[in-house]
């Protein structure tokens, strides 16, 4: 869409793109809230132009709180809070030191280029390469004297693009404060000094010295190539540095500019012997690197890697522009997910036989969105080794693997996976062949065994064979929907409202308007004769049996199984019983029951009698009037599961 050209004042007129880049929400979110009356539309013609001024009263009542249904939506790219990663300083570091720094340039209001430029100096004299300098020297011009040329013209280059106006007396503390003896110490406080917003826009976190060593010492020898494609301050670039001679076999890009001056600065120390331009550069590595044109420096060297090394950045959101140029190079992903554009341009760059270690989330794993990067990984490399590494990043909430993968035509073979205090091998060969190619991590030999036994009886399952419904989003709970019962409500069930077989007592009640909610399903699919209710945000499967035609909220969805002959309790027997749990969270270890999901969750071809077994045990549990054991012990008898893999699934599910 055509942005609007109206001079920016109180009557500026913002398409629909601008207005959410300006109130940092997606633009499915801003027509969520036209819908709910919470942003007015410029015209009736025209739907998704809205005036500036009402976009910032919005903006000002979320930021009073004032709206407080759309304050709890405070989009955390926009958040302002910075914090100290201090639980990755190394031994010994005081992270006083670190605090003293980071009060005092929030206190001072100064900018980040500035109180980088000053540290930076301070870090060149603590090493000898500078010497003793003021901050009446850089107000005044005077020349400053160092001992590499190369640093020199790095400084050189920052102060020249630094208003010297910005530089005032009282940051002669910048200068002259106790720096702690850690890696990457600038890059360190340039992490501390952004905004937790910034990080999340940019995707950008400190990672863990002890994962950089890991993948360092596996893979790095002295002769090395190496690249690290989003190199950010050059933490990786560093842990390199300890292992490589030659700095001109180490590269780097980013597109950040500070990082990329910080980065340069710090391989320049750690070399500070010899006399080298480092090869790191502020680059679009997705789009600007690897194309081998004319015009890029240095670009004929970018290729044949030995190693490719990075925590690459997450859930970027790109520009309308390079999302186009980004279609046109790297048609395969389709997700438009920034860590999947970076594993193939890495996977392009390295020499056959080269490896790459990435930091990735755990997302990238089993989420039907990335099974196109997935695939790719599978045809151009062998997974060497994914070791599941849980939550590292401080304030990201995400579980963590780390994946190594060798480029190499022979793709098949074992992969070594490393789990807390386990480790245990898979088949490449058989992620090929799972739905989606579903790199299965959680499972090793045993528990694949019993899978595959499960899935080796004769079964049918949900696929193209049930009705599926949202649950209801009213857009605004707090006028729909009331804890207490009144005239013309009805009982409405969340997500928490579910348990096994049965829906506790709901202290919700709405009238049912569906005209009026953001989001409904079909009549029918809510007043079904018989239907399953499922929590939505869940590591465990929870269904429950409704034959009273129940509402349900979002976090609780619906499934209506269509297989003839295939009692509908059965269905709710197998989804709740150990055994489904356990196949569930091996094969896709999510916090959210997906459709997808349920649908490639077996059905066994028991006889009539097993079924009228099934369904009168679960009768039985609905009613209390025997234990859920009883039923989970009868449905792992029917596939004739041993005792030792009995005890396996129970002890799983403890």
């Amino acid at each position: 869409m055509q942005e609007l050209a109206f001079p920016i004042n109180n009557n500026a007129v913002f398409d629909l793109e601008k207005t959410a880049t300006f109130l940092g929400i997606s633009t499915a979110t801003v027509r969520n809230w036209v819908k709910c009356g919470y942003l007015a539309t410029h015209s009736e013609e025209r739907q998704y132009f809205f005036n500036l001024a009402e976009i910032e009263n919005l903006k000002a009542n979320i930021a009073n709180g004032s709206l407080e249904k759309l304050n709890g939506r405070a989009n955390k790219s926009k958040a302002e809070r910075t914090f100290i990663p201090d639980e990755y300083l190394k031994a010994g570091v005081c992270v006083d030191d670190l605090t003293q720094i980071i009060d005092f340039v929030e206190k001072n209001n100064i900018d980040i280029f500035t109180s980088l430029l000053l540290l930076s100096l301070n870090l060149t004299k603590r090493e000898g390469i500078v010497s003793d300098i003021s901050v009446h020297d850089l107000i005044g011009r005077k020349n400053i004297n160092f001992n590499n040329r190369q640093i020199e013209e790095e400084i050189r280059s920052w102060l020249s693009e630094t208003k010297i106006d910005n530089i005032k007396p009282t940051y002669s503390f910048l200068l002259n404060c106790s720096l702690p003896n850690q890696r990457d110490v600038l890059g360190f406080i340039y992490q501390s000094l952004l905004s937790e917003g910034k990080k999340s826009q940019n995707g950008s976190y400190y990672t863990p010295e002890i994962i950089v060593n890991e993948i360092i010492r596996n893979y790095v020898k002295k002769e090395s190539k190496v690249l690290d494609p989003c190199c950010g301050t050059g933490q990786f670039l560093l842990a390199f540095a300890d292992e490589i001679d030659t700095p001109k076999n180490i590269y780097g890009v980013d597109i950040d500019e500070i990082a990329v001056r910080i980065a340069r600065l710090n391989l320049l120390i750690k070399y500070k012997n010899q006399n080298f331009a480092p090869n790191i550069v502020c680059k679009n590595t997705l789009l600007e690197i690897g194309n081998y044109d004319l015009f890029s420096l240095n670009d004929e060297n970018i290729r044949d890697f030995d190693v490719i090394a990075t925590n690459p950045p997450w859930g970027v959101h790109f520009s309308k522009a390079d999302t186009e140029q980004l279609k046109t190079y790297y048609p395969e992903i389709t997700s438009l997910e920034s860590f999947s554009y970076f594993l193939k341009k890495s996977i392009d760059l390295l020499r056959d036989g080269g490896v790459i270690s990435f930091i990735l989330p755990e997302s990238i794993l089993n989420v039907k969105t990335h099974k196109d990067i997935r695939e790719i990984i599978l045809r151009n490399t062998h997974i060497k080794k994914v070791s599941y590494l849980n939550r590292v990043f401080k304030n990201v909430f995400t579980p963590v693997i780390k994946l190594d993968l060798e480029k190499t035509k022979k793709v098949n073979g074992k992969i070594e996976i490393c789990k807390e205090n386990e480790s245990y091998a898979a088949e490449q060969e058989r992620w090929k062949n799972n739905q989606d190619f579903v790199f299965d991590i959680h499972s090793n030999s045993f528990d694949t065994d019993i899978i595959n036994k499960i899935y080796n009886f004769p079964h049918t399952t949900l696929l193209g064979k049930a009705d599926w419904a949202l649950g209801i989003v009213t857009g605004n709970n707090k006028k729909y929907i009331s804890n207490e019962a009144q005239e013309g409500f009805e009982e409405i069930y969340k997500g928490k409202d579910v348990e096994n077989f049965v829906l506790k007592k709901s202290s919700n009640y709405v009238k049912f308007t569906p005209e009026k909610f953001q989001q409904v399903a079909p009549m029918e699919k809510y007043r079904a004769k018989e239907k399953l209710i499922y929590r939505f945000i869940s590591k465990y499967l929870v269904f429950a049996y409704d034959d009273e035609q129940k509402l349900t909220l979002n976090s609780a969805n619906i499934v209506i199984p269509k297989v003839p002959s295939y009692p509908i309790k059965v269905v709710a027997a197998l989804l709740n019983s150990s055994l489904y749990q356990f196949i569930f969270q091996k094969k896709f270890s999510s916090i959210k029951v997906l459709r997808n999901h349920i649908e490639q969750m077996p059905l066994p071809l028991w006889d009539e009698e097993v079924f009228n077994n099934i369904v009168k045990l679960v009768d039985e549990v609905r009613n209390n009037k025997i234990e859920f054991e009883i039923l989970d012990n009868y449905i792992m008898m029917q596939y004739n599961l041993s005792t030792k893999e009995i005890n396996h699934i129970k002890h799983f599910n403890k």
